[in-house]
């Protein structure tokens, strides 16, 4: 981005640093739809999340406290939308599991009885585990959150977590409830 889109009169005929939002997404906007492209893989939903983060980016542009910042501020923003797009397509497919939905295409007989089955085996072998081992096995490895956010979430440790996750693999192999899908 140009200093052009950062440096422009302040209010009192000044110059100053002032962001210049129409400048940045002009400078940006072909860097963001390359980089949503590279997240989601689908160009319609790549262009639609680009809008999104630069529809939250016009809103929130008066906490930007630096605009030299801005083309990397504009790309958290776009990284965050796509991390939660990414997320709700992975719980549901998930859900479609849970709720037997099947994929799009209809499964057999003996694939429907056989994902159902597994998940409610899945299901069950969860339960049985100690809470904190079923929440920091749920959170990880069905809402894909990282240790740190774990750890936040749960109000323990980074290295609790991780034994948490460790017991919880262990009770699940042992279950035989993960059956080849090891995370």
């Amino acid at each position: 981005m140009k200093d052009t889109a950062i440096i422009q009169e302040t209010p009192g005929g000044e110059r100053g640093l002032a962001l210049d939002f129409d400048a940045l997404v002009l400078g940006e906007q072909a860097a963001l739809l390359r980089l949503a492209r590279r997240l989601v893989w689908e160009g319609e939903e790549a262009r639609d999340l680009v809008q999104s983060a630069l529809a939250d980016a016009y809103e929130k542009r008066h906490t930007l406290r630096d605009p030299r910042a801005g083309p990397a501020w504009l790309r958290r923003i776009l990284v965050s939308r796509a991390m939660g797009l990414l997320r709700r397509r992975r719980v549901w497919h998930v859900l479609r599991e849970a709720l037997d939905l099947g994929p799009s295409a209809p499964p057999s007989p003996e694939e429907s009885f056989t994902g159902a089955e597994r998940w409610h085996a899945f299901g069950r072998a969860l339960r049985t585990l100690p809470a904190q081992q079923a929440t920091a096995f749920s959170l990880r490895y069905l809402e894909g959150l990282d240790l740190d956010a774990i750890a936040d979430a749960m109000n323990i440790t980074r290295g609790t977590v991780r034994i948490h996750l460790y017991r919880a693999l262990q009770k699940l192999k042992a279950a035989d409830a993960l059956r080849g899908d090891t995370p």
